[in-house]
């Protein structure tokens, strides 16, 4: 629900506004499931006849969306974004995952606003004019560092029937057969020192829903919680030393919450499919040694040792991480800023 929570942690920054949101799919679900007000296309249809007709009639001031990854069916980012250019309102982006954005020619654009200033660079090779592209961090993870780890924590791991021992949490990803072979790589030079690894795929990931990780996950030398079905992610963050993933946003959630990340991207791997998908082959988040990285397969072993036990090699990265992230948490006040300027909202 990245997209979702990135717009719904600018909504208190709009007091004395009236906000509307427009869902579907799992952020839809998640608002009928909290009880709040919501539209989809089938009320939008209904009512206004077309999203054009509801900007209009409505007054629209300003339309916000964020940008998710995979959607090919009623994308109500796009349509908004669509409809928005006919009703001649301003339309501004607060991306997700860094590179999810791309402009497309019928598409307005008021503001872009990125995870960080090194992100700024891809959008203006893309074409984003320079005035509109804001490295201003994702609102959605600054909430993260006022949360109680250490009490969640506690709570998660008796929950898990966890003790005293080192957890490793894999976050997957559905990137066709990459997550599995990638963990699979690991798998082969897990440490010899003990540790708990819980296991979470993800709801997309057709190996995983097929049962190949079963017999996979057989062969690993540790203790192995299957955690998939557990709908708790900020507990299961909590509940461990270290999550381990190729490139998912579960390990910057984490990382806000000042548990370390190990990201994994081998060149045929996670590397291909980010310079395919998103125009790049690195992370934001690796830059200044903010998060552990694994590029090789000889560099598994090291690694895993450095980031599951070495303790001030841990420290070092997570500071590095609060000290280049962490400090972007008015990120939310900032875009709000710039979208009320920008739509004449005051």
């Amino acid at each position: 629900m990245g997209p979702y929570l990135t717009i719904q942690a600018l909504e208190p920054e709009f007091a004395g506004e009236s906000v509307s949101y427009l869902v579907d799919g799992v952020s839809k679900e998640e608002r009928t499931r909290e009880g709040l007000p919501y539209l989809d296309l089938n009320q939008i249809e209904q009512r206004w006849d077309s999203l054009t007709n509801f900007f209009h009639q409505r007054g629209v001031k300003a339309v916000i969306i964020s940008t998710s990854d995979g959607v090919v069916q009623q994308n109500v980012e796009e349509l908004s974004s669509l409809a928005a250019a006919e009703a001649g309102v301003p339309v501004f982006v607060v991306e997700d995952f860094p590179g999810n954005y791309w402009p497309k020619r019928l598409a307005p654009l008021n503001g872009l606003f990125v995870e960080d200033d090194s992100v700024v660079d891809l959008h203006l090779s893309r074409g984003v004019c320079p005035g509109l592209v804001h490295g201003t961090g994702n609102p959605r993870y600054a909430q993260l560092t006022k949360h109680n780890t250490a009490e969640q924590r506690t709570n998660s791991r008796k929950a898990l029937g966890l003790n005293g021992e080192r957890v490793v949490l894999w976050a997957g990803q559905p990137n066709d057969d990459d997550s599995y072979r990638a963990l699979a790589r690991l798998i082969e030079h897990f440490p010899k020192q003990q540790f708990t690894l819980l296991f979470r795929a993800h709801p997309r990931d057709e190996a995983y829903s097929a049962g190949k990780y079963t017999e996979l996950l057989a062969t690993a030398p540790n203790v192995v919680l299957d955690v998939s079905a557990n709908p708790d992610a900020l507990g299961l963050y909590c509940a461990s030393d270290l999550v381990i993933t190729q490139f998912s946003s579960a390990a910057v959630e984490a990382c806000y919450m000042g548990i370390p990340a190990l990201f994994v991207l081998f060149d045929d791997l996670g590397k291909r499919y980010l310079k395919t998908n998103k125009g790049y082959d690195s992370l934001p988040w690796c830059n200044e040694g903010c998060a552990f990285l694994i590029e090789k397969e000889d560099e598994i072993a090291l690694m895993l040792e450095s980031a599951i036990f070495d303790e001030p090699s841990r420290l070092k990265v997570s500071s590095n991480f609060q000290r280049r992230f962490v400090a972007k948490t008015d990120s939310a006040r900032t875009i709000a800023g710039v979208i009320r300027a920008a739509a004449d909202l005051d």
